[in-house]
């Protein structure tokens, strides 16, 4: 591994045995461009998940039976707002493609009716979505900016997890830095097809939380690759490529082969 050349360190990578490792993230095709257009990453506040194990965190009811028994003090307050980005470390994967890519093609032209929720996919790399990151951040980068592979347990476990980090370090500890990014890297089993990587960045200054934050970043710095859905025609891939070189992407396209069809000939021996 190399050494990190952004200001957070190794330790900001949580969960991650190679930074430099391929991950990838499937856009819908009108995100990926706003992305090119506007030169930025949108993360996303965890409340605006649907999984509502991910948020456990600001349900956290804690009770100090020594010192304030039967009371009850809530956890959310003390947390500091938190934004994630989702990739995954699955290079390609039918069931990802469909769960967040839409094609419906015409009868007659062939062409897809729904380009607003056909998929891209975009390669990049943990080191790469860090240090764009750190670059932005206007928080402290060490105890702000981090990315990490999620973590898949049940739910039962997930609970006991939370429980004994509550219990090792305090709540208090939980609320910032790398205790408080490493709380949203636990998801049920159920999702364990989605091997998901979070970009994360946890607000170190006293302002009022939002649903979202806009990372200004090159794209050409961040992503290296893309694939536009491969159940795309041919024309209509290499129209949005050209929309893509239009905005500014000069970087690899590629061409996914998972529904590519093979003929095979068997010669037999007499």
């Amino acid at each position: 591994m190399r050494e990190n050349s952004a200001g957070a360190g190794a330790t900001n990578f949580l969960n991650i045995a190679d930074p430099d490792a391929p991950i990838q993230r499937i856009y819908p095709l009108w995100f990926f461009e706003e992305a090119l257009r506007l030169r930025q990453l949108v993360l996303v506040a965890p409340e605006r998940w649907e999984d509502p194990y991910e948020i456990l965190t600001s349900r956290i009811m804690i009770v100090h039976e020594r010192t304030a028994p039967g009371q009850q003090r809530p956890l959310g307050p003390l947390l500091r707002p938190a934004y994630a980005q989702c990739w995954s470390n699955t290079r390609e994967s039918d069931t990802l493609l469909r769960a967040y890519s839409r094609v419906v093609k015409d009868s007659h032209f062939g062409r897809n009716t729904s380009p607003c929720d056909e998929g891209v996919r975009v390669r990049s790399t943990s080191r790469r979505l860090l240090q764009g990151l750190e670059a932005w951040s206007p928080s402290l980068a060490t105890k702000s900016c981090f990315i990490g592979a999620v973590v898949y347990a049940d739910g039962d476990q997930i609970l006991q997890d939370l429980t004994n980090l509550i219990d090792q370090h305090g709540a208090e500890a939980l609320a910032e830095g790398k205790l408080r990014a490493s709380l949203l890297l636990r998801k049920r089993s159920a999702f364990q097809h989605e091997a998901e990587v979070r970009l994360i960045y946890i607000e170190g200054r006293d302002v009022p939380a939002t649903s979202l934050v806009h990372v200004p970043i090159n794209p050409n710095d961040v992503f290296d690759e893309v694939a536009f859905d491969p159940r795309l025609a041919e024309f209509e891939r290499r129209e949005r490529e050209a929309v893509a070189r239009s905005l500014g992407y000069n970087g690899t396209f590629a061409k996914s082969e998972l529904y590519t069809g093979q003929a095979l000939l068997v010669m037999l021996d007499k």
